[in-house]
């Protein structure tokens, strides 16, 4: 960690943001969560931390502190151990910090109480960290601003889907749905998008090496030109998807679901196939295998 007070970091966290773009880059709710929030909202007289604390996602005593606190608490100079902050939040109770306080006191060489708290499974590190950085400017690298994200989800979900050019890297997007956007050059280098559905939407010339995108819903998606190196495919459906001259070097499609996939082009050198295929792939004569891959034998059609 290091102190950035001066970064622009810094003066991202100390915005005005939405409740659910916190929440989510505290690490106390997901994307999918807090588009099904986005959605229901839509429809009904509700708040976004009050639907989150419905379904139990969060209690409202953490909704409400960051709703109407916690603007209040980064504008103030003088600065509360975080135990405060964690106790303000709903995130720690009494019990639970009088036991970690316990235990603290009878070790030899004390842990940090934020480090003690994750080590039992209280509070996880992303939420200690989004603390520190937000508070006291102490920085993690691993730390990841979920503005952009969020507001792809705010603006989809008014109807909105031209995306393009946007950057992504190592968004967490875990079990969104975004059918139909347009993606296209977009930087979505190491992002996770495991289990989303992004059926119908184009991602021409987009970034994706180290993608994870198991388990996604990719039906008739178009992969044209885009950059999977090592992408994370495995158990992907991917019925009707477009991946003409698409680099997928190295990429995972174990168990994947390539019914009339097409691979016109694509470079797919040490690429990890399915072993068996009961529907038709197409590839052309520009199609880069591995040399012990031989596509008609497999029953994958040859297209001009």
């Amino acid at each position: 960690m290091q102190n950035l007070p001066n970064s622009n970091e810094a003066l991202i966290s100390k915005a005005n943001r939405p409740l659910g773009e916190i929440l989510i880059e505290a690490g106390l709710i997901t994307a999918s969560q807090i588009e099904f929030a986005l959605q229901l909202q839509a429809t009904s007289n509700l708040r976004v931390g009050e639907i989150l604390a419905s379904h139990n996602w969060i209690k409202q005593q953490t909704a409400d502190f960051f709703a109407e606190n916690w603007t209040k608490l980064l504008d103030q100079k003088q600065k509360m151990p975080l135990i405060y902050y964690f106790r303000q939040a709903g995130l720690l109770d009494e019990q639970q910090i009088a036991k970690l306080l316990r235990e603290q006191q009878q070790q030899t060489k004390p842990t940090r109480f934020h480090r003690l708290a994750v080590e039992r499974g209280y509070l996880k590190q992303i939420t200690v960290d989004f603390f520190l950085a937000s508070i006291f400017n102490i920085y993690n690298t691993n730390v990841f601003s979920f503005a952009k994200p969020y507001e792809i989800l705010s603006r989809y979900n008014k109807g909105e889907t031209n995306f393009r050019r946007t950057e992504l890297s190592k968004a967490p997007l875990m079990g969104v749905s975004l059918k139909g956007i347009q993606l296209d050059g977009s930087n979505l280098r190491e992002a996770n998008l495991n289990s989303c559905n992004l059926s119908e939407s184009s991602l021409i010339q987009t970034n994706l090496a180290l993608v994870d995108l198991v388990k996604a819903i990719l039906i008739q998606a178009n992969f044209e030109r885009a950059n999977l190196y090592q992408a994370n495919l495995r158990e992907a459906h991917l019925k009707g998807a477009n991946f003409t001259k698409a680099n997928l070097q190295g990429a995972d499609l174990r168990e994947a679901y390539l019914f009339n996939t097409v691979f016109a082009g694509a470079d797919l050198r040490e690429a990890k196939l399915p072993k068996e295929y009961t529907y038709e792939v197409y590839y052309n004569s520009e199609t880069i295998f591995d040399q012990n891959f031989e596509p008609p034998k497999v029953g994958w059609k040859q297209i001009n």
